[in-house]
């Protein structure tokens, strides 16, 4: 089995170890494909909760505060959004010849779900922030993976991208970004087009350097970070102004959430895809962070999805909701309260098969002497 595979959903759902059987008959691996989409269907949507019709889109939480949206994820051809901006990248997760199968699913109940999210607010409420002194930066990574499905043809590609980010005390100081690709995109096995896939556009790569984080690649007319917060650019004074109760907190996040979400994917996609742009900016303290792991315990439709999420080879708790065929996640440490990272898992089998990671992104946080440099 791929690294990629059912680790990434359903790593908790083996059979056995693998290791301690022989290889399984052809009619085990179908009889386990069927039990696992079926355990998928059915634990994916709540009774009385109809999934919304998603329109095809760019990966939520990428887009919100400031940068144009990207690709990752997306439906080419059929994109609510007509600028395409980073062509990243992807990991596939599907059942292969190795024998797995479904033995049953996790809690996916809603009290599992906020019992998890108050735990890690416990455990991120103790953890003391690196401070950033005078003369340094806030050092954020992430790293993006994704899948492209393009329609017409019925292709599909895959591949990776990272971006690191300086963030200086002063936002109307200096800002630097370095987006790279990690590698050429590739197609995905089955779905494989004429010559090579698309890569990110060569002006979307490189070094960029501007006050307030208004980089040349942004769109014109964006506004940049410092006439411009919100939960994709949690500035101090934005983070300070929120709500210290967690009801209150969620009733703001759920005022806010249709800035952060289509009508049709519901309140409370749109109230994650809020809480998940703030936590991938990497700026938001471990006491904000455990209040927002609180807010987010009232969100009616969270689940435990995957216990063992790994995600760029960290292990923590998923935790999502029902977007039309996808789930909309959240990756939690459970050792620490960390936020891990983020990733759209496909719920129903479409145009991708299920347990498929779409997209997801890694957040990596720290603190460096200078722009460009490493974090200590």
């Amino acid at each position: 089995m791929s690294e990629h595979s059912l680790d990434q959903l359903l790593d908790r759902a083996l059979d056995r170890a693998v290791a301690d059987e022989p290889g399984p008959s052809e009619e085990r691996l179908s009889e386990g494909r069927g039990h696992l989409a079926a355990a998928l269907r059915a634990t994916s949507a709540a009774p009385d909760r109809a999934a919304p019709a998603v329109p095809d889109r760019a990966a939520p939480g990428f887009a919100v505060g400031g940068t144009a949206p990207g690709r990752i994820g997306t439906r080419r051809g059929r994109s609510w959004k007509p600028r395409r901006v980073l062509a990243a990248a992807a990991a596939l997760a599907v059942l292969t010849t190795t024998g797995v199968v479904w033995q049953g699913a996790v809690d996916t109940s809603h009290p599992a779900a906020a019992a998890s999210l108050n735990r890690a607010a416990d455990l991120a409420a103790t953890v003391v922030d690196q401070p950033v002194g005078p003369g340094q930066y806030r050092y954020v990574r992430s790293r993006y993976v994704g899948v492209t499905v393009e329609v017409g043809p019925g292709t599909a590609y895959t591949g990776t991208a990272t971006h690191e980010l300086w963030v200086p005390t002063d936002p109307t100081s200096e800002w630097m970004e370095r987006r790279l690709d990690d590698g050429p995109s590739t197609w995905l096995p089955g779905k494989e087009g004429p010559g090579s896939p698309p890569s990110s556009p060569s002006n979307l790569l490189g070094e960029f350097r501007a006050p307030c984080g208004a980089f040349s690649y942004m769109a014109a007319g964006q506004p940049d970070k410092c006439s411009s917060t919100g939960w994709g650019n949690p500035s101090p004074e934005f983070l300070a102004d929120l709500p210290t109760d967690p009801q209150a907190l969620y009733q703001r996040l759920v005022a806010d959430s249709g800035q952060y979400a289509p009508a049709a994917w519901g309140t409370d996609a749109g109230v994650l895809s809020a809480v998940r742009g703030a936590l991938s900016s990497g700026r938001v303290p471990a006491d904000v962070r455990a209040r927002l792991y609180r807010a987010l315990a009232h969100v009616p439709g969270l689940q435990v999805t995957d216990e063992r999420a790994n995600l760029d080879g960290k292990v923590g708790t998923a935790l999502g909701v029902r977007v039309g065929d996808d789930f909309m996640e959240i990756i939690v440490d459970p050792a620490d309260g960390a936020f891990i990272g983020q990733r759209e898992v496909v719920a129903v089998d479409r145009d991708l098969p299920v347990g498929t990671v779409r997209q997801s992104s890694s957040t990596t946080t720290g603190v460096a002497d200078a722009l460009g440099a490493a974090p200590r």
